[in-house]
């Protein structure tokens, strides 16, 4: 065995050789462009400061008044989504938390529920 390694670095040699050798310049195929120079541009002028107008402290016209501000009406009281238990009953402190959730808030649970009626029904 000993023979042929000496016989297969030899052969390798050329191949090892050619890699050292620096290949041709990589740009001599392309067309070479040229980039023009960028075209020089006069630096702007400062701008002249324009007289500032101020608003008249009087406006032109009168500002009309029709009385003193009316109150706008309460609005609304959102109606509150019901929630039963399954005998149907109004739980008094449960309110909806999501789709299909209710949250008790005296035991702080959250309940499965289904949509019934006008509110909810907690599924038990």
């Amino acid at each position: 065995m000993k023979p042929t390694l000496p016989l297969l670095l030899m052969a390798l040699l050329p191949t090892l050789a050619l890699a050292q050798v620096p290949a041709a310049d990589p740009t001599a195929t392309r067309s070479a462009t040229t980039v023009a120079p960028a075209p020089v541009v006069p630096p702007p002028q400062p701008a002249r400061p324009q007289p500032q107008v101020l608003p008249s402290p009087q406006p032109a016209q009168p500002i009309r008044s029709t009385g003193p501000a009316r109150i706008a009406p309460a609005p609304a009281p959102k109606p509150v989504d019901k929630v039963y238990d399954r005998n149907g009953r109004i739980v008094p402190g449960v309110r909806p938390a999501g789709p299909n959730r209710v949250f008790d808030s005296r035991t702080g649970r959250y309940y499965d529920s289904v949509p019934a009626g006008d509110g909810q029904q907690i599924k038990r």
